[in-house]
């Protein structure tokens, strides 16, 4: 996985956009469950992925193992 991370403030929040890179068959799951759901697959890991991710995942080890992030060009 590949993240590319860019900062903007948007009404003093600090909001972070990043690109995400999946093997094949990563994304053809994905697709996949964002079908069954009638969903699309950026729709999938906005609201069910990355929140179920975030809710389980203990914040220590978030932060020890985050990927590096890109500087902006």
């Amino acid at each position: 996985m590949t993240l590319l991370g860019a900062a903007a403030i948007v009404g003093g929040i600090i909001l972070t956009k990043f690109m995400m890179s999946l093997r094949d068959e990563n994304y053809r799951v994905l697709t996949g469950a964002a079908i069954d759901r009638g969903i699309s697959v950026q729709e999938l890991l906005r609201a069910v992925i990355i929140p179920d991710w975030v809710k389980e995942t203990p914040r220590g080890i978030v932060a020890d193992n985050w990927p590096s992030v890109r500087p902006r060009r």
